[in-house]
């Protein structure tokens, strides 16, 4: 055995040398690998949509049928899956069409008359600030109006009529692909349909490399990651349309210009944690600010401070209930890496996520701690020596 250990030793050494030459290609070509899955989610982009509806779609469906389930009529429980399937359907095309019927044309008439709005806006901030500039104010011989003017016109270059017509028309290139719409939706259809039997496939091609005891855990945690996700993600939009609609009513009341528009973007910027209602806020208390007076704008900061104090203790409490369980360094985390890797999308889920990792963690190092406490099998006595018979 001695004369192989040069070559076990040589032989792990480059393994070694190919590892570290391997993570450096992976770190070095990263955009190239990313771009290669970013074409593989596009060509799959079908069942990734079908699969996000099937998810989000899941647990109303369930509920539904399960309700069905207990009833006494015997046609109703026979058929309770498709009635589930089919009512959730016809909800969220309901809300679909009302959302492109009613609010889209109405969140775009308004985003245009916010976009003219801005010089408006930008002219009544120099005057303001020029009172500071004048000799013996705050911030006297300082170009304000100079730097205002620059920061204006680069915001401007990036705003206008043009590009917001070039988003709506990628918006609607994007949505107007109806075979990509209607195989996804025919997709989660069927998911949802035959979810017993896509998890029977799924759990016995895991079996092919995969021990029983493993399989049976990582169902453990994929239920417990959906649950975490649903309970965040249903939670979240509930809390960000009561939020919108309550600011909304402030704002009208208040007489600031574009008060839904500006009302639901405060409810959007609910979702993010910490963050999102600072700033949502903030830009509502300016815009008032610029367009009434600062009595206004005054009253404005205090009324979303305050709806913010009765969300934060009284409404999310009763719509999350304990929550997801999560540090708040760890939000802060998630929301950083969530943003700087996935832009939007990364901030909403990121939450969820950093609350998966989390559980995880906690998971194994319990894990780790007990096998410290427990004997381990090095401490047991050594066992009988086998005969030169034995295989």
């Amino acid at each position: 055995m001695k004369r192989f250990q040069g070559v076990i030793s040589w032989l792990s050494a480059f393994i070694f040398a190919v590892a570290v030459i391997a993570v450096y290609k992976t770190f070095d070509n990263f955009d190239s690998i990313w771009s290669f899955f970013g074409t593989i989610i596009d060509i799959l982009n079908p069942f990734v949509v079908g699969f996000g509806i099937a998810f989000i779609l899941f647990a109303p469906s369930r509920w539904i049928e399960n309700k069905l389930g207990g009833v006494s009529n015997k046609y109703l429980r026979r058929f309770a899956r498709p009635i589930a399937i089919f009512c959730v359907y016809v909800a969220l095309l309901l809300i679909i069409g009302a959302i492109l019927f009613f609010a889209l044309p109405a969140l775009g008439r308004g985003v245009v008359s916010f976009v003219k709005s801005l010089p408006g806006y930008f002219n009544t901030a120099v005057e303001w600030l020029e009172q500071f500039t004048r000799p013996g104010g705050l911030l006297e011989n300082v170009d304000i109006s100079g730097k205002l003017q620059e920061l204006y016109n680069t915001i401007l270059s990036k705003i206008n009529a043009e590009t917001i017509t070039a988003s709506l028309q990628g918006l609607l290139s994007l949505t107007s692909s109806l075979l990509n719409v209607f195989m996804s939706f025919i997709i989660s259809i069927y998911m949802l349909a035959s979810r017993e039997s896509l998890f029977r496939a799924l759990r016995a091609v895991c079996g092919l490399f995969m021990k029983e005891k493993w399989i049976d855990n990582v169902s453990k945690y994929a239920h417990k990651a959906g649950e975490i996700f649903y309970k965040y993600l249903y939670s979240a939009l509930i809390d960000a349309v009561l939020i919108g609609i309550i600011v909304s009513i402030g704002l009208v009341i208040f007489g600031v210009p574009n008060g839904v528009l500006l009302g639901m973007i405060v409810g959007l910027m609910n979702m993010i944690p910490y963050f999102g209602a600072l700033i949502g806020g903030a830009g509502c208390a300016l815009i008032a600010l610029l367009s009434n007076n600062i009595y206004t704008a005054i009253g404005v900061a205090i009324y979303i401070l305050v709806m913010q104090q009765i969300d934060g203790n009284i409404i999310q409490p009763r719509i999350v209930g304990g929550g997801i369980g999560i540090r708040p360094i760890y939000v802060l985390l998630a929301i950083t890496v969530g943003g700087g890797f996935f832009g939007f999308w990364g901030i909403l889920l990121g939450v969820p996520f950093m609350a998966v990792i989390q559980l995880l963690l906690g998971d194994y190092i319990a894990y780790r701690n007990r096998l410290k406490v427990e004997p381990s099998s090095a401490d047991a006595p050594p066992p009988p020596k086998d005969s030169d018979t034995d295989l």
